[in-house]
C-alpha cells in the first residue's frame, strides 16, 4: 500500500519528549470521538488497530510510548485486551453511542472519564489517524501484520514457545516504526 507523508509545518515541539502516557481508555475514546466526528464506522477490530499504528507513530517520533497498558498478540494483529471486552458485544458491527469506561473504585460501577490528551499529543493522533481513516478493518489488520513486525515476531513465538497473554514488547513497537518510511515528518 501507498505510504502518505503527512507534513508537519506547524505543530508540537518533537525535541522535547512527551510528559505521560496516556491509559488506552483515554486514547480509545479519543479515536471513536474523531471517528463520530468524520462520521466512518469504526469496529472494535478496526479501532485496535487504530489504536497500535497511533502508538507505534507517536512512539517513533517522541521515543516514549503514547499507550502505558501493553499489546498483545492475537490472531487478528495487535489487541489491547481491555478495549476488546468494552466493546465486544458489538461483535463486526460500528462502535456507536458508547466509550470505554472505567470502574469506579468506590461504588464498583462503570464511569465514564472524558479524555485529556495533550494539544499536541492529539494533532499527531489525528495526524496518524487521517492516514489510515479511508482503510477498511481487512486493510488496517493486513498492515498490522507486516513480515518481521511485532505482531509477527510474537506469534511465531508462539509456535514454539508458551508465551502467556503474548505481549507485544514496546522495544518491538518502537524498531518497527523506526524502520518504516516516515508518515509523518517534522519540518
Amino acid at each position: 500500500m501507498e505510504r502518505l507523508a503527512i507534513r508537519l509545518a506547524k505543530g508540537p515541539d518533537f525535541g522535547q519528549a512527551p510528559l505521560v502516557m496516556y491509559d488506552v481508555r483515554d486514547i480509545a475514546n479519543f479515536i471513536l470521538d474523531y471517528a463520530e466526528e468524520k462520521r466512518f464506522p469504526l469496529t472494535n477490530l478496526a479501532l485496535q488497530k487504530l489504536l497500535y499504528f497511533a502508538h507505534g507513530w507517536f512512539y517513533s517520533l517522541y521515543e516514549q510510548p503514547l499507550i502505558k497498558n501493553k499489546f498483545e498478540a492475537w490472531q487478528h494483529g495487535p489487541v489491547q485486551r481491555v478495549i476488546y471486552n468494552q466493546f465486544k458485544s458489538c461483535k463486526s458491527a460500528p462502535i456507536r453511542g458508547v466509550r470505554a469506561t472505567y470502574i469506579d473504585p468506590a461504588s464498583g460501577e462503570p464511569v465514564y472519564r472524558a479524555h485529556e490528551i495533550e494539544p499536541d499529543h492529539a494533532f499527531v493522533i489525528r495526524s496518524v489517524l487521517s492516514k489510515y481513516e479511508d482503510y477498511s478493518a481487512g486493510q488496517l489488520v493486513d498492515e498490522s501484520h507486516a513480515e518481521d513486525g511485532p505482531w509477527e515476531y510474537v506469534w511465531k513465538q508462539a509456535e514454539d514457545v508458551v508465551y502467556p497473554g503474548m505481549k507485544v514488547p514496546d522495544a518491538l513497537i518502537l524498531d518497527h516504526f523506526k524502520r518504516l518510511t516516515p508518515i509523518l515528518t517534522i519540518h
